[in-house]
């Protein structure tokens, strides 16, 4: 018997809709995830914006749901914070790969650039199993609207210009802010450093510690009785060479106590991408 191939895509809900879709019969997409703003409580432009998203992503749900059924799940995201985006990404991952999924494509052109951002930082965990790409189209709505701006003979035909003005406004809601063909192109990641265990563990403190604890307490918690102080110390400062030199750790010294902390990149890392 055939094994079935789970090949999952997530893909953002921006101002957008053909653009999400590509990709689907390319790579064979067989689970989908729609990222939607979170929603804003406030009356300003940002709920504006978000309503609006929304309601773009309720609309391909309905679309997508006879095909997709029970395979088809939206999710909020705060699509402008990077660590909300890396929770977000890292939870479908690990549920994903748990479930065996052979692949896992994002699409980053219909996303917010933070959203992007992350999803190139986890592709780099697991380079050969998340695939972020980019659909490429010179065809934007915007530019018929600047056309219509700078067509003189239109403006001075009022009827003429509401009915073009009406044609941009049926297109952005029936097709988004792009149309026309799309051109894929993958996103390449670059692989992480492999981190030691010894390493994961000095992360793994720190975060259960908020971030900050002193040298001589992971001395005192972390040290072996098959090793002593001063080889374990040594051992210490070689683990800590990396971390600090790529700028996830950082050394102060307060008084006479020296601390580590981590940075928020450290964090970000710590949390999602490194494996404690």
């Amino acid at each position: 018997m055939k094994e079935f191939n789970r090949v999952v895509m997530i893909s953002p809900v921006g101002l957008e809709k053909d653009r999400i879709l590509t990709g689907f019969k390319k790579f064979g997409i067989t689970h989908l995830y729609l990222i939607q703003s979170e929603e804003k409580e406030n009356d300003n432009d940002e709920k504006r914006l978000s309503d609006i998203v929304r309601l773009f992503a309720n609309d391909l749900k309905n679309n997508l749901i006879k095909i997709y059924e029970e395979n088809l799940e939206i999710i909020n995201a705060n699509v402008t914070d990077l660590k909300d985006c890396m929770r977000v990404l890292k939870g479908i991952t690990d549920l994903e790969l748990k479930k065996n999924c052979n692949k896992i494509y994002v699409n980053i052109s219909t996303s917010s650039k933070i959203f992007a951002i992350a999803a190139v930082y986890l592709a780099g965990l697991v380079p050969n199993i998340i695939i972020p790409f980019y659909a490429r189209t010179s065809n934007y709505l915007v530019q018929d609207f600047i056309e219509i701006l700078n067509n003189k003979d239109l403006l001075h035909n009022p009827k003429e210009c509401v009915d073009e003005l009406i044609r941009i406004k049926d297109n952005f809601f029936q097709s988004g802010w792009t149309t026309g063909k799309y051109e894929i192109k993958i996103i390449p990641a670059l692989p992480f450093k492999k981190f030691t265990e010894f390493q994961k563990d000095i992360f793994n403190k720190l975060i259960k510690r908020d971030y900050i604890c002193k040298i001589n307490e992971l001395v005192k918690n972390r040290k072996n009785k098959n090793i002593n102080e001063r080889s374990f110390r040594s051992k210490l400062s070689y683990a800590l060479h990396d971390l600090i030199s790529y700028g996830l750790v950082e050394k102060t010294k307060k008084g006479k106590f020296v601390y580590l902390t981590l940075t928020e990149i450290g964090e970000i890392f710590g949390k999602y991408l490194i494996i404690v």
